[in-house]
């Protein structure tokens, strides 16, 4: 065990890393924990010194507007919670930029919203950019643009955008600091026998449960728990991205891949998928939906069919052409995801046609396609 976990973390050459806003902002005194960031700045330094590649995704924006701005508890009302992140974002980013600077590395902030992932343009674009940071030696920081952020622009909470980031950044390593060591068998907090667990090859059901109920939050000035932390490693693993959950509070990322820190450690699949497979499966977030019968769903999966007309029963949410889309079963099921031909209005006309009646309804030109199965990743 430990000498595989020391060929997967030692050769892992581009590393995503979550800090969670708890680490950073310092609830009972307010304001950023510059101390904190300071040392990891030092550690983030070695590591580039041993030719990784490093990707920081960073929270405590909001948390240290707060302190800024007086709010205790963090803001119910959007418009608030976006002037905390306006606010908190500068004094951030001014400890990130002086304490990197001390190591003679540069930083870079990227903010994003869900749109720069859906659109498939601006997804290479922001891959584009990325990589000639990072051969300029500079240290990406993202955030979501939360000063802007409204319910349809988010990706969610940070540890989502942790898992985006290392999908679109084909990395080797997602490591998610929380302020607990790692993955229990139990809640350590009620259960003080609760076992750490070290090495966790597969993400099953059971493994999940042991995060709790989805939508459990972390505290006054953080958004996700537990549960979101594992939904972010899953993801990553699925696409062959290895990951690991580690307390920020007692571990830098040198110790972590350079040495033997306390910690979880996720194993990715051994298929890697590809760019546009990783896109299409966990990095966009759909615009619509369409629900479709059993007989398609079988065509998909075993004969890795495009998506027909014929086979959609109903549309559940609205989109436009060359959108992406979640393919549901009756229950609701997500049975595949694709960038439709159609928009949502024209496929409502068209519902369990088959082409020939498609053509002579919406003209030749109609695609014969909902979705093609280039564009298409069936789960």
């Amino acid at each position: 065990m430990s000498e595989l976990r020391k060929n997967i973390l030692g050769e892992a050459r581009r590393i995503v890393i979550k800090i969670g806003s708890r680490i950073l902002v310092d609830s009972s005194k307010g304001g950023v924990r510059s101390h904190y960031i300071q040392k990891f700045a030092h550690s983030v330094a070695m590591l580039v010194a041993q030719g990784k590649e490093v990707v920081l995704v960073t929270s405590g924006a909001v948390g240290t507007g707060m302190s800024i701005l007086g709010y205790a508890q963090k803001p119910s009302v959007l418009a608030e919670k976006q002037a905390c992140a306006a606010v908190g974002q500068i004094d951030l980013m001014y400890v990130y930029r002086e304490m990197f600077l001390a190591e003679n590395l540069a930083v870079g902030q990227i903010l994003l919203s869900a749109d720069d992932f859906r659109d498939r343009n601006r997804y290479k674009n922001l891959q584009n950019t990325l990589h000639v940071m990072i051969s300029k030696k500079i240290v990406p920081i993202i955030n979501e643009n939360d000063s802007l952020a409204v319910k349809e622009l988010k990706i969610g909470d940070n540890d989502k955008l942790s898992s985006d980031v290392a999908l679109f950044f084909d990395a080797d390593l997602l490591l998610i600091f929380t302020d607990e060591d790692g993955l229990f068998d139990d809640n350590p907090k009620k259960n003080p026998k609760a076992r750490l667990l070290r090495f966790v090859p597969e993400i099953t059901s059971e493994v999940m449960a042991l995060a709790g109920k989805p939508g459990e939050a972390g505290s006054a000035v953080s958004t996700g728990g537990m549960r979101s932390k594992l939904e972010a490693i899953r993801a990553v693993v699925k696409s062959g991205c290895n990951a690991f959950l580690a307390n920020g509070m007692k571990v830098l990322p040198d110790e972590i891949i350079l040495g033997d820190a306390m910690g979880t450690l996720f194993i990715g699949d051994k298929k890697k998928l590809g760019s546009r497979s990783r896109w299409l499966s966990f990095v966009s977030t759909p615009r619509g939906s369409v629900v479709v019968d059993s007989g398609c769903i079988l065509a998909l999966r075993k004969k890795h069919s495009s998506l027909l007309p014929v086979g959609v029963i109903s549309i559940r949410k609205h989109f436009s052409e060359g959108d992406l889309i979640e393919v549901l079963s009756e229950k609701g099921e997500c049975v595949a995801r694709g960038t439709s031909q159609f928009d949502s209005a024209n496929l409502k006309l068209v519902l369990r046609k088959k082409t020939s009646q498609v053509r002579n309804i919406l003209g030749e030109k109609a695609p014969e396609e909902v979705i093609h199965k280039n564009n298409l990743v069936v789960f």
